[in-house]
């Protein structure tokens, strides 16, 4: 079943309050003030059922200029709009502005309401439709009913409700994915005995009683205490519903109208948004780059300078790729429509649709960065997915995480990727998380020219450890997730870009040549090692007796790494083979006595306190034994 949102727009005066009465018995101006002065400041409610069980939300914004930010608050995500023009004024400032605006945000739908008919006679009203056909020739009103009522004597006011009821048959565009639950609230107050209450149009996704959401920009935390639409208490509510959401954990004063209610985790806070930005034709403003403007989302209304990315100015009836750097943080998603005012004096000039909402700062006249934003604009799903995975490859974005950015569900994503996978552009490094194949071409460029460099600076070295190795190449490709580095580092492994050894790294293929001294020299080191047996020197006495002590060092370090030797601590070496001995006779001890100390492994080697408490200590890193008061036993 459809939820459906209907929005009003008209000039000041002209008769959609009284409309919406005689429609729905209801009356939407609730303040004292609209009821003294006689027009409508804030936005008023109402509601209907269709005979199909089609529940109708109905949104009454004010038609004042001096009022058009709360206008904006409404009318953003309405179904349908009912376009109130009075038979006795025909089309006024306020009608065109509005129209303009419902053209920018996309509306799609509406009907025109011809209110005040029983003031004007037949020969003015035609005049008055010749008009209105003149006003929309060329929006999406051009082909719209239009219905002549009278709201004082009820002419036509059933026509226009089953006019209505016929319109909201048609198929909703709304995703009712929990995930991407979002409303922008348009009111926030407090209900004695249930605290703090918010109000506004789910966008998109359902919200239930008792789970979590989270509320943006601030990102604060709260949990949904009860529910209702339209003055009924429910325990859930999807999109395209007016909803009230009585809130727990948050306080009123930490709440306002601009904030967004939404799914946790699911926005993104910015300052910044790639967009298309659109000039209406009727304007007379010349938009110049870095102009500044009254950006309106939603509820929300924020001031921001528009960085213009192919040109130095915009003109009435133009478009173009622009970077909109905001004053104040904001919360919107890709596909958003917004409208733009300018700064001084107020007056609508344009609006557009987000292409990015967390983008990078861009330079201007930069081709790669225009190409991208036509993806993002023009693009199929899977195209666009895939330019998201390739600018956030070096963060691992999951999968729900890019869903989430681009309005999909979490199996479209993922459907997309495996495809990507397919055609070779996208890499997996789990289930949910992918990187574009130009990272991985990156990855391998940076770690060959890492590895270059070090066998270059090394040449006696069969690799570079590895947590050195993964530092370097971590600063290279600016990525902080070790973890998902790790599998990259895999996957240049298995492609056998490189040798991933038991603690070094190497260029695949990599082979140290040694010079008929050098080899000699490490033979005498393998010599000497066995006869020291377990009371080997350390490395500096070693160095000592070299003529070349970086050379000797390099050496002890290659016998280390094919594993002649193993080194028990940072200052000493010892042959593998005599330690694994050893090792064999702690195990053969514990075995026999249940436990083995420090003074018993010293007896049994015939050894002193020192070399025995080297072996221990190994034992315990390499998690063969650990302490237990002054005994060893086996590691659990």
């Amino acid at each position: 079943m459809n939820n459906i949102i209907i929005g009003t727009a008209g000039h000041v005066d002209h008769g959609k309050t009284c409309l919406i009465r005689a429609l729905t018995g209801i009356d939407t101006d609730r303040l004292k003030e609209e009821k003294q002065r006689g027009i409508t400041i804030e936005l008023g409610f109402a509601d209907m059922k269709a005979p199909d069980g089609t529940d109708i939300g109905i949104i009454d914004v004010p038609g004042h200029e001096k009022f058009i930010r709360n206008m904006l608050s409404g009318i953003g995500g309405i179904d349908l709009v009912l376009l109130v023009i009075a038979a006795d004024e025909g089309v006024m400032p306020q009608t065109l502005e509005h129209l303009d605006i419902l053209k920018l945000l996309n509306i799609r739908r509406g009907i025109i309401v011809v209110t005040k008919s029983d003031v004007v006679d037949e020969e003015w009203m035609e005049l008055v439709h010749a008009d209105i056909r003149a006003t929309v020739k060329g929006s999406f009103l051009e082909q719209a009913p239009i219905i002549d009522v009278s709201s004082k004597t009820g002419h036509q006011i059933d026509l226009l409700r089953d006019t209505i009821f016929e319109m909201v048959k048609m198929p909703g565009k709304r995703n009712n994915d929990p995930g991407l639950l979002r409303m922008p609230i348009d009111r926030v107050f407090t209900i004695g005995g249930f605290g703090t209450v918010v109000t506004g149009t789910l966008l998109e996704g359902t919200i239930k009683v008792g789970q979590p959401v989270m509320i943006y920009p601030q990102e604060r935390t709260a949990r949904v205490r009860n529910l209702q639409v339209h003055g009924i208490m429910v325990e859930s509510a999807s999109a395209g519903q007016r909803t009230a959401v009585n809130l727990t954990n948050i306080k009123k004063e930490d709440l306002s109208r601009g904030q967004v209610l939404a799914a946790e985790n699911s926005l993104r806070p910015t300052l910044m948004l790639d967009v298309r930005l659109h000039l209406l034709e009727s304007t007379k403003r010349k938009l110049e780059n870095g102009s500044r403007l009254h950006l309106h989302f939603g509820s929300d209304e924020v001031l921001c300078k528009a960085v213009l990315l192919d040109r130095e100015e915009l003109i009435g009836g133009e478009s173009c790729y622009a970077q909109l750097r905001l004053e104040a943080p904001i919360a919107l998603k890709q596909g958003d429509y917004f409208v733009v005012r300018y700064y001084s004096p107020l007056e609508t000039i344009g609006g557009g649709s987000v292409l990015d909402a967390n983008p990078k700062k861009h330079k201007r006249n930069d081709t790669s960065v225009l190409e991208a934003l036509e993806i993002k604009e023009k693009g199929e799903d899977s195209d666009l997915l895939e330019l998201m995975i390739k600018e956030q490859s070096r963060v691992f974005p999951e999968v729900g995480t890019l869903a989430k950015q681009a309005g999909m569900t979490l199996e479209e994503a993922l459907a997309h990727c495996r495809a990507g996978v397919d055609r070779g552009v996208l890499v997996p490094l789990t289930e949910k998380v992918f990187v574009h194949s130009d990272f991985i071409a990156e990855a391998a460029t940076k770690a060959e020219k890492i590895l270059n460099a070090y066998h270059k600076k090394e040449p006696l070295s069969p690799g570079i450890v590895k947590e050195e190795f993964r530092n370097k190449l971590s600063l290279s490709l600016r990525v902080n997730d070790q973890r998902h580095l790790e599998k990259v580092i895999a996957i240049l492994a298995g492609r056998e870009l490189l040798e991933w050894k038991a603690t070094t790294v190497a260029l695949s293929g990599f082979q140290v040549e040694y010079t008929e001294k050098q080899k000699a020299k490490m033979e005498e080191f393998r010599q000497s090692f066995r006869t020291w047996s377990h009371e080997p020197p350390e490395i500096d006495d070693i160095l000592s007796g070299c003529t070349d002590r970086q050379e000797c060092r390099a050496l002890l370090g290659a016998l280390a790494s094919d594993g002649t030797l193993i080194r028990l601590n940072p200052a000493t070496y010892i042959d593998a083979v005599i330690l694994s001995r050893v090792i064999e006779k702690v195990k053969h001890h514990i075995e026999a006595q249940g436990s083995i100390t420090l003074a018993e492994l010293r007896d049994e080697l015939q050894t002193s306190r020192k070399y025995a408490m080297q072996i221990l200590e190994y034992c315990d890193g390499a998690k063969i034994t650990r302490l237990e008061g002054d005994r060893r036993v086996f590691h659990e």
